[in-house]
């Protein structure tokens, strides 16, 4: 590890498309899903940050960020959502992973 990453979480941004068969469901077939979606990512819940999203050109339905301490965390938490519940009407299609910078204030500051 290096020294920002002893001190700056990790950002996972997962950007999804979400199925026709999804919306086909209906509401109870879709907080069936949901639901058993929920119990599945429990452990990462403090993690898992959700930011519906649409835009003009529709490549993405849905982006789900993942702030942790390691890349494992983030690995982990993609990994149990593509082998999850959801998995079957959900597509993740790109994954960018980055760092938060630290405060301007403290990345001007000697390692100290």
């Amino acid at each position: 590890m290096h020294d920002l990453a002893d001190r700056n979480k990790y950002v996972g941004f997962l950007f999804m498309r979400i199925s026709p068969e999804y919306f086909a469901l209906g509401r109870e077939g879709i907080h069936e899903v949901s639901a058993e979606h929920a119990r599945d990512l429990a452990k990462f819940a403090k993690q898992l940050t959700h930011v519906v999203c649409t835009g003009v050109n529709g490549r993405y339905d849905q982006v789900t960020m993942v702030e942790a301490d390691t890349l494992e965390e983030i690995n982990a938490a993609a990994t149990a959502f593509r082998m999850g519940n959801k998995a079957r009407y959900i597509e993740i299609v790109d994954i960018v992973v980055g760092m938060k910078a630290p405060p301007r204030a403290l990345a001007n500051r000697s390692m100290d």
